[in-house]
């Protein structure tokens, strides 16, 4: 946004001082010292040629000025993008963090599991229970699929 600014300040500076030369005019006149001065106010008692202005730009000022606000917008587009997508890799990041964390976890209960015999476990509102073979069976299973989702590499980001 910045920049735009200051492109709009170089072009507005750019038109005044070109229209302010077109309507002045330049004066080229030599003086006693036989130096060829140029002013833009012809020299009082002394013979001077009138320059002529120089051409007018081909482009239009406000056609120009629209191309700089495109571009400048485009720029921030372009940035606002590179941001989203470094927030985009962080959330990214965290999300592998939370997975290696789920499969430390999954295997560890799998290890548990697997090591056999009538283990007392508690449950989440603190009561004891023994596992029955077949109930035993079911967690090995449903372990497994929490390795198979937490342990296996992801396919990408762009899923996530």
């Amino acid at each position: 946004m910045l920049r735009g600014l200051a492109l709009t300040a170089v072009l507005v500076v750019i038109a005044t001082t070109s229209s302010a030369a077109g309507k002045h005019g330049i004066y080229k006149w030599v003086d006693e010292s036989g130096t060829v001065q140029y002013t833009q106010t012809p020299p009082p008692g002394r013979e001077a040629q009138e320059l002529k202005p120089p051409p007018t730009p081909a482009d239009d000022p406000d056609e120009i000025s629209d191309k700089l606000k495109e571009q400048v917008d485009a720029m921030d587009q372009r940035r606002t993008e590179k941001h989203q997508g470094a927030a985009d890799a962080q959330q990214w990041a965290e999300i592998q963090k939370i997975r290696r964390e789920n499969c430390a976890t999954a295997r560890a209960n799998l290890a548990k599991l697997q090591q056999g015999g009538n283990r007392a476990y508690r449950t989440p509102d603190g009561q004891v229970v023994r596992l029955t073979e077949e109930d035993r069976q079911q967690r090995i299973e449903a372990t497994n699929r929490q390795i198979q989702e937490n342990c296996s590499p992801p396919a990408s980001n762009q899923g996530q």
